[in-house]
């Protein structure tokens, strides 16, 4: 079995913070995004997203381990650069909406990888624990930031959804950046205890 040698624990740790902090600062934009998309559209991204993420078990076998969890992993923390810079290049759009919707899928199709093959990679409980009050802590935090955002661009008199939604993402991209350089830490560091 792989063990988490590879990888700077507390690297990771501030990794799942900030990552759950840029999910829970974010959750709210889709909303206002995803307006301009009929609902048929999420019907086709769910079966697409299900037949992929399916195919993709079929692969686990060679996948999971920690070489293509590290390559997979920054992968998947390169999409929301593409989506925060979409929406910037082209807000309140059918196309934006269309091109940020479709990122969001590919990210959701390696979700149950990730999953897995963190269980397999970081096997001890207390990691685990720690893992998941790191990533409830940041999505909290998150939200929080969102709500105090949105309620300072209200105080300044911009009540627009749409313009709030595209002044948060340039918080957004700040946050991703500080995601990706502590992910590149993390996956470069030896390990050392949290």
């Amino acid at each position: 079995m792989e063990s988490q040698q590879e990888f700077s624990l507390k690297a990771y740790l501030t990794y799942k913070f900030l990552n759950s902090l840029f999910v829970g600062t974010a959750l709210g934009t889709i909303f206002t995004i995803y307006a301009l998309i009929p609902p048929k559209v999420y019907s086709l991204g769910g079966v697409s997203l299900s037949v992929v993420a399916w195919l993709l078990t079929l692969l686990y076998v060679k996948l999971i381990s920690i070489k293509p969890y590290k390559r997979i992993l920054l992968f998947i923390e390169i999409l929301p650069f593409c989506y925060i810079l979409a929406f910037l290049l082209f807000p309140n759009t059918f196309y934006g909406a269309l091109f940020i919707y479709g990122i969001y899928q590919i990210s959701f199709i390696f979700g149950d990888y990730l999953v897995r093959s963190e269980t397999f990679i970081f096997s001890q409980k207390t990691l685990f624990s720690s893992f998941d009050k790191y990533k409830q802590a940041g999505y909290l935090l998150g939200l929080i930031v969102a709500f105090i955002f949105y309620s300072i661009l209200e105080s300044w008199g911009i009540e627009d959804k749409q313009t709030q939604v595209y002044n948060i993402h340039f918080l957004l991209l700040l946050l991703q950046i500080g995601v990706f350089i502590t992910l590149c830490f993390a996956l470069k560091g030896k390990s050392s205890k949290i």
